[in-house]
């Protein structure tokens, strides 16, 4: 055999360049179990002999010379329909049909040039397809006519348009078996066809999904030979848009949904939206062809229509795990804009929909940074540049307006009062939602989920999961009453007449206890004193892992207690795929080993409470105690914000062992390897699977892909921010190299404090890091707060004022500086620093 004809199997390992796009898109679809009619895939070699063969070389020499001369077109042309195609395929051919049954039916010629229905060029539209074509030499009359497509006026200009080698795209032909009604049999109404995006193509939306249908076969209606009835799907609950006699009945509409919404991540994982083609043949869904949408409009706010995009990572590094897994990603990417937007549209400013708030740039976190600070400059006066300070990370600041009317000026105002109203009384709702989530999350561990059915498991798993999504607002609420009570407290400060005063203010914002994500660190330092008493903690220590049964030692009691109050937490705890310190409590134990071998609790900030008690006389009673109520007021704020961010995580918990008992049970099936593979499909693909939706073919496959992209993606680099003009490609904003002996960045908390630099880029890197040594860190997040405990100061590259390293550093006392992109690379392992927290100031120091 030739080998010129392929099953989908064979086509999807030989690849794109082989099979060309529309076999290449099939051969995917086939492989994570989307219905597709039987396939046969032609690979490009054919037509390269065919024009090795026929063309002569003088032609060719005259086309690069004369590309777009529609004479030397035509002849091409004309020479490929005259020419044979090899007695060796048409043997191979006549096999390949009797092999799989289809001497005798109708099968579509439809053309997959190499390059076509790719990322950045589909070919819509250029070249041929032929219906309704049965027997050999039908077929390989239609297989010539798809060849000389690729030889048009129109063809080649789209190619040169393109930035194609005019002779350098090849035709790959696919072949596949005819689905539903032939026109003459339309009558019957059993057939039903369109094209669906998985946004809308249109606006650019990206919170729906947008189908044409029309009665019988597509191919007028992808002609625009006919106008289809036109349905809006939602991305999120999967309902679709009423259409008065609309061709889709109910149960087609909820098939086509749920299978586009799998698609949009089998297929384009999310990031890229795909443009399909499909055939109802009663309520049997076939998919005929998928390929990327090569061209998303930008929607975007009105003002920032022709801006470019500033995409920035800062605040989310601190929040996300650096790459998340696709089930946590397929949660996050409408979860966070809702959050973001809530707000807004809870105080009067409507915010358009399905906006593209949130991206991934090489599997990492990235917001529209733009879109962020027009929001709450235009809804509520705050500028950009203090957005990016709130933010942190060095960010670029979007124009603003010269002129604005007073209308303008007063509505934000008036949003700004309804914030307030919006606002009024949260601490005490929060607070007790939170406990209550926290008191539900400890009652549900007491559950062997090993005796629960099936059902019993994703019921409970989806209820959990939306009250995860539910709880999201509160959060988005106790974020931004933090910021006004931190903005609030700012004010009072900036009444201070000196620099060092002002910064020396900031030292009102420690202590006080009540901040979760301190507490849980601090809380250790009990433990650990305990356990040097305790002779069964060094055995519970040394095991790395929970005893199956825990007594009432003092040291069990003590850890007990511990867990049923931070046992949610964990290294990258908002992120599905990483265990929580109930389930793998080494970090913890290696935190506890270390401060056993510590005398006493460092304290190292009498210095600054001795300044900052002689500048608190030196103020009017008035201003003192307007300063301090406010500081109050503020640490309020930022513990309401780190509680209801623990009690999201607190609602992970249960997800995660949900899903986890799910993957021990599929694991024993043998549908996947281990319990953890779960977290490598979405939400999405996971109710297919329970649902029936998705018998579960090409799983395995889906995740070991995933696996690999997310293995390629560890392996490069990023940059914090990057800029992407509308239609381009995201360009990365370039930091220079830092040099000198000083590096100036954001003083997050006074103090002075000297030491020896520990470069961590990860908690489970600090198992050197010795008491006393300071913390040069790219971020922080609350997996972290435990290495508090051991450093002298805090230098972070990303960091902003509500950021969680500089709240539990303001609640240590740490002399901390942040926003210093660079440090990691600027500052050696091992060297001396001092660190100014006053003045935002690292310095080298000679040994």
């Amino acid at each position: 055999m030739s080998g010129f004809i392929l099953s989908m199997e064979e086509a999807f390992e030989r690849g794109a360049d082989v099979v060309g796009g529309k076999s290449w898109g099939l051969s995917r679809l086939d492989r994570y179990g989307f219905k597709i009619p039987k396939t046969l895939a032609l690979t490009n070699g054919l037509y390269l002999q065919v024009i090795e063969t026929v063309l002569p070389e003088s032609l060719r020499t005259d086309l690069e010379s004369k590309p777009d001369d529609p004479v030397l077109i035509e002849q091409v042309h004309a020479i490929i329909i005259k020419s044979d195609l090899p007695e060796i395929f048409i043997t191979e051919l006549n096999a390949k049909l009797a092999e799989n049954n289809l001497q005798n039916v109708d099968l579509a010629v439809r053309s997959s040039a190499v390059g076509e229905d790719g990322t950045f060029a589909s070919f819509a539209g250029q070249h041929q397809s032929v219906l309704y074509v049965k027997g050999v030499n039908p077929l390989i009359l239609a297989i010539k006519q798809c060849f000389a497509s690729l030889w048009t006026p129109s063809a080649v200009a789209y190619r040169q348009h393109m930035g194609f080698d005019i002779l350098g795209v090849s035709m790959a032909i696919t072949l596949c078996q005819m689905v539903g009604e032939r026109a003459e049999r339309r009558t019957k109404g059993q057939t039903k066809a369109g094209v669906a995006f998985t946004i809308d193509p249109v606006t650019g939306r990206r919170d729906i999904m947008v189908v044409e249908a029309v009665t019988g076969l597509a191919d007028e209606l992808v002609n625009g030979q006919v106008q289809g009835y036109r349905y809006e799907m939602s991305r999120e609950d999967l309902t679709a848009s009423f259409v008065k006699n609309g061709p889709l009945s109910d149960r087609q509409l909820e098939i086509l949904a749920n299978q586009l919404s799998r698609l949009h991540w089998a297929m384009g994982d999310g990031d890229t939206a795909y443009d399909t083609e499909w055939v109802f043949d009663g309520d049997d869904l076939y998919f005929v062809q998928a390929r990327p949408v090569t061209i998303v409009p930008h929607l975007t706010l009105p003002k920032l229509a022709s801006d470019p995009v500033i995409w920035s990572n800062a605040n989310f590094k601190e929040v996300l795990a650096e790459i998340p897994c696709p089930m946590s990603w397929s949660f996050i990417e409408t979860a966070i804009p809702e959050m973001l937007h809530i707000i807004p549209n809870c105080t009067g400013y409507q915010v358009p929909k399905g906006l593209h708030t949130i991206k991934r740039i090489k599997g990492r976190c990235y917001a529209n940074l733009s879109e962020l600070q027009w929001l709450w400059y235009d809804g509520y006066g705050q500028s950009p540049d203090d957005s990016n300070k709130n933010l942190g990370g060095h960010q670029p600041a979007i124009a603003l307006p010269e002129k604005e009317s007073w209308f303008v000026k007063l509505k934000r105002i008036w949003r700004g009062i309804r914030v307030m109203s919006l606002l009024n009384g949260a601490e005490k709702k929060l607070e007790e939602t939170s406990a209550d989530i926290f008191e539900r999350v400890r009652s549900f561990r007491k559950y062997d989920l090993r005796d629960w059915k099936d059902e019993e498991l994703t019921d409970h798993l989806w209820r959990w999961v939306e009250d995860t999504k539910t709880f999201m607002p509160d959060f988005a609420k106790g974020a931004n009453y933090c910021g006004i009570k931190l903005f609030l407290f700012d004010q009072q400060v900036g009444k201070l007449k000196t620099e060092a005063n002002r910064m020396l203010a900031y030292a009102l914002l420690s202590g006080g206890g009540q901040m979760d994500s301190a507490e849980h660190a601090i809380s250790l330092r009990a433990i650990a004193e305990v356990a040097r008493n305790d002779p069964k903690a060094k055995d519970i220590l040394g095991s790395n892992d929970l005893p199956v049964e825990v007594g009432d030692g003092v040291f069990e009691t003590a850890l007990r207690d511990y867990l049923d109050l931070y046992g949610h937490r964990g290294v990258g705890e908002l992120d599905m795929r990483y265990p929580r310190w109930s389930e793998a409590p080494r970090f913890l134990f290696e935190q506890i080993k270390f401060l056993m071998k510590q005398e006493k609790e460092p304290s190292g900030r009498s210095a600054v409470d001795h300044d900052l008690e002689q500048m608190l006389d030196t103020l009017p009673a008035r201003q003192r105690k307007a300063l301090t109520a406010a500081a109050e007021q503020a640490r309020a704020g930022m513990a309401l914000r780190e509680r209801v961010k623990s009690a999201i995580v607190a609602l992970m918990e249960p997800a995660r062992r949900l899903v986890m008992e799910k993957g021990r049970r599929m694991a024993l099936e043998g549908r996947i390897q281990i319990a953890d593979d779960l977290c490598w499909i979405t939400f999405q693909e996971l109710s297919a699977l329970v649902e029936g939706t998705w018998n579960g073919k090409g799983l395995c496959e889906l995740i070991e892909s995933r696996n690999l992209k997310h293995d390629q993606w560890a392996k490069e680099a990023v940059a914090n921010v990057y800029t992407e003009e509308p239609g381009q490609k995201p360009v990365q904003q370039v930091v220079e190299r830092l040099t000198g002996t000083q590096l100036l960045g954001f003083g997050a908390f006074p103090g002075q404090y000297r030491g020896t630099a520990r470069v961590l880029t990860s908690p489970d890197k600090g198992q050197d890091m010795m008491q006393g040594d300071i913390m040069v860190a790219p971020f922080t997040d609350p997996s972290w707060t435990p290495l508090f405990l051991r450093a002298g100061a805090l230098v972070m590259e990303i960091g902003g004022a509500m950021s969680h390293g500089v709240i539990v550093a303001r609640e240590l006392g740490l002399p901390t500086v942040v926003n210093t992109p660079g440090a990691l690379e600027w500052v050696e392992d091992g060297e001396l620093l001092e660190v100014d927290g006053s003045l935002g100031r690292i310095t080298k120091k000679a040994a």
